[in-house]
């Protein structure tokens, strides 16, 4: 972009005045020279690795036994996601969908309205994510002044959020990340908050998948002022593996407006991931659902989820980004009887001795090693189900 030619010319003249070192060829303030110089310097594209986990979904028997496995009085999560926490903290940027509010001033609560524990956010940081969307059908769980408490309590910790805005100044802010000097930027969208609405009087904004002129002027400031978008959304139809046709309309209209990246959410369970040709001719990744992260769900499918483990190449030459390398890792919260000892596992150490005992098989007898397995690549294209990197 321009503006990394810039701040190379900053440096080139910082860097002679401190120095004293100018090439005695050329005559100071010769423009032409140090245009020159400068256009001859290489811009090397740049990669950055992302990685995109689905619905933390925290339901009262995850943060009971975080309670109970705390040794201060407050509440430990590092036991449910333990298994996973190397793939979180080897990315650049890590993006979570953090369906349950977290307001410090209120008590923990469940289905069907959520409050999450202020040591659940601690965690999340502490093993690696750096960017968390609040666009979902929850984020109004407790009130428009619980958003206000959330928002503060992520800002006071340095991360950057995305679906959920204290006013008109703040939904029309572009909430960027930089990374080995590419700039981010995240948007959150959601179809519905399951049918509670802002009151009249707040200022707290929210962006809603029907108010398609928003949406694409959200996207088109973006690109205005950062190298790569990403949206988050959250629609679809819950417990189906079936796209919609609006998750489709839309996917596709937010990447002729300028989406690099769509990260779905909302239906609990795995859906397809696809390229989408965008109009500077790379690639768009399309995810339409990464399913839940980790929750207490009874239902088998909703216990199967992806991390999405991506790079972003950045071309500051030609200033376009494309997704070099995309890749699924499967996952599978384990739980045993009762809802005992939750916690996440990538597939690749899932055993069937694990999905023997699990307390799924209360409800689905048929819950195994090969029905996971059978699952994830029925619905994850092969092309997105390399062995894991490292």
């Amino acid at each position: 972009m321009k503006r990394l030619a810039a701040l190379f010319l900053s440096f080139v003249l910082f860097a002679g005045i401190l120095t004293g070192c100018a090439d005695p060829a050329v005559p100071t303030g010769a423009p032409a020279a140090l245009d020159e110089a400068v256009s001859s310097a290489p811009l090397e594209p740049i990669t950055v690795r992302f990685l995109a986990a689905g619905d933390n979904l925290i339901h009262s028997s995850i943060y009971e036994q975080a309670k109970r496995r705390s040794t201060n009085g407050g509440y430990d999560f590092s036991y449910a996601y333990a298994h996973i926490a190397d793939y979180i903290a080897a990315a650049d940027v890590a993006v979570l969908n953090q369906e349950t509010v977290i307001d410090p001033s209120k008590e923990p609560s469940s289905y069907p309205t959520f409050n999450s524990p202020p040591e659940l956010g601690e965690e999340m940081l502490k093993i690696g994510f750096d960017v968390f969307n609040l666009a979902n059908n929850h984020i109004l769980d407790k009130g428009v002044n619980s958003v206000l408490a959330e928002l503060d309590y992520w800002k006071e910790r340095n991360a950057v959020v995305c679906g959920a805005y204290r006013n008109d100044e703040d939904l029309n802010t572009v909430h960027t990340l930089t990374a080995k000097g590419v700039t981010f930027s995240f948007i959150g969208v959601t179809e519905m908050t399951n049918g509670i609405s802002l009151p009249d009087n707040t200022d707290v904004r929210l962006i809603y998948t029907e108010n398609e002129p928003l949406i694409e002027d959200q996207i088109k400031r973006a690109k205005e002022n950062s190298d790569v978008v990403i949206v988050n959304c959250h629609m679809g139809t819950e417990d189906s593996h079936v796209v919609t046709d609006a998750q489709q309309a839309l996917y596709e209209k937010m990447v002729e407006w300028g989406a690099d990246v769509i990260i779905g959410n909302h239906p609990h369970v795995l859906q397809k991931v696809e390229y989408m040709i965008k109009p500077d001719g790379g690639q768009a990744l399309v995810i339409y659902c990464l399913g839940n992260f980790i929750s207490a769900q009874s239902n088998a499918p909703n216990l199967i989820g992806g991390l999405m483990d991506f790079d972003i190449t950045y071309d500051p030459a030609e200033e376009k980004a494309t997704v070099s390398y995309a890749n699924l890792i499967p996952t599978v919260t384990h739980y045993d009887s009762g809802y005992s000892d939750i916690r996440l596992y990538p597939l690749s150490e899932y055993t069937d001795e694990l999905a023997s005992r699990h307390g799924v098989r209360a409800r689905n007898s048929s819950f195994s090693l090969s029905y996971i397995q059978s699952l994830v690549s029925e619905q994850i294209e092969s092309q997105f189900l390399a062995p894991y990197r490292g």
